[in-house]
């Protein structure tokens, strides 16, 4: 959507949320900034108001979170009567409205003077933008903070970046969503950081086979919770880095399991010599049924969304995977990979997705090349910094 037809709105209005109620209205206001928005994949709502109301995770509580909303009434357009400006009445007694939503975090495990800009959602406005990114920078300006990385998820490790291309596709689950007009939006206020990629198969993905490949590893069944426990080195390691995001430590790759675990996942480890060296963490992709139960946020809607999530997706999302740097180029990626299809449904899953990944990261994007998945969106991430 092109500048000129940006909404027009006035008497903003800037308010954070302090206790556990005003969380309570900061959730439901970031919620109705999308909720109109046929293709958003909302999150599960009873996750999100945990996560977000709550605040009974280390990980969150450490960064010290800022939950801001930006309110403004919406400037109607005037009727004319011959030459007179004339209100149309029709329209009703204006009301304030929720124009820009985020949360701003502060991750004391950075030293580089930068805050991360969460969950933002904004309306077509370059003001409301703006009005929000001022905002936070009073809240974490006071502390040395001199730039904003935005947007993030709750982790940078859910739901980076801006949405650039392939509005038209529903995105899977786990992947940032933004509005078609967002990456104007954002260009005419902040200046580009990284891109990350999603990568899909077409048509059928089990181009391979159903049998497993064979190779120098032992693939076994793997708990996803010990990749946060005993496991947490080798998640660690295996994490692409970039934008100086801190690779997972134990709290946040607890909280980073317990988001995704809302469903059953399916999940391998890659040993040698019983060592692990290797793992792949997958989940079939519920993004569907969210989307027709708008998240499950009312008795309707969570009742909808247990029904729909007890029948079997027939696409399959690949959230993380890796493999120990010494042991690459051995196969053992290619292992986890085919016992990961073998797992599908009778005929096999019709799509798998992976990442996003930041275009940085080429071992991994070559990987996912090399097992027939092809680029599909672009996500870019953003940063503001202070005048």
């Amino acid at each position: 959507m092109a500048a000129s037809e940006m909404a027009q709105y006035f008497n903003f209005r800037v308010e954070s949320a302090e206790g556990y109620w005003d969380r309570v209205g900061f959730l439901r206001k970031w919620w109705r900034i999308y909720a109109d928005d046929a293709r958003w994949t909302p999150p599960a709502w009873n996750r999100m108001r945990q996560a977000v109301v709550t605040r009974r995770f280390a990980h969150l509580e450490r960064s010290r979170p800022r939950y801001i909303v930006v309110e403004a009434l919406p400037r109607r357009r005037q009727t004319h009567v011959g030459n007179q400006p004339f209100p149309n009445m029709g329209q009703g007694v204006l009301m304030e409205e929720p124009v820009a939503a985020a949360i701003a975090m502060i991750d004391p495990r950075r030293t580089d003077d930068t805050a991360h800009l969460a969950m933002l959602h904004a309306a077509n406005s370059r003001e409301s933008l703006e009005r929000i990114l001022y905002a936070a920078q009073e809240q974490v300006g006071h502390e040395g903070v001199r730039r904003l990385i935005l947007p993030v998820g709750l982790s940078p490790y859910l739901g980076t970046g801006v949405l650039q291309d392939h509005f038209h596709r529903a995105p899977p689950l786990h992947a940032p969503y933004a509005p078609p007009y967002v990456p104007e939006l954002f260009s005419t206020v902040c200046r580009p950081l990284g891109r990350s990629l999603l990568y899909t198969s077409d048509g059928n993905a089990n181009t391979g086979g159903p049998t497993p490949a064979s190779g120098p590893a032992v693939i076994r069944p793997l708990d996803p919770n010990r990749l946060a426990t005993d496991l947490l080195p080798l998640f660690a390691q295996t994490m692409p880095s970039w934008a100086e995001f801190p690779l997972p430590d134990g709290p946040e790759a607890e909280f980073l399991l317990w988001w995704i675990l809302r469903r059953p996942a399916l999940a391998w480890t890659a040993e040698v010599d019983g060592r692990p060296v290797g793992y792949l963490l997958a989940q079939p992709d519920g993004g569907g049924p969210l989307r027709r139960c708008r998240g499950g946020r009312s008795l309707l809607g969570r009742l909808l969304l247990q029904s729909l999530e007890l029948r079997q997706p027939r696409s399959v999302r690949v959230l993380f995977a890796g493999v120990e740097l010494e042991y690459r180029r051995r196969g053992i990626g290619r292992q986890l990979w085919q016992q990961m299809l073998s797992a599908g449904p009778v005929n096999g899953w019709q799509t798998v997705t992976a990442g996003p990944l930041p275009s940085t990261a080429r071992a991994g994007l070559a990987f996912l090349n090399a097992v027939g998945l092809s680029r599909r969106e672009t996500y870019l991430l953003h940063r503001y910094d202070f005048d």
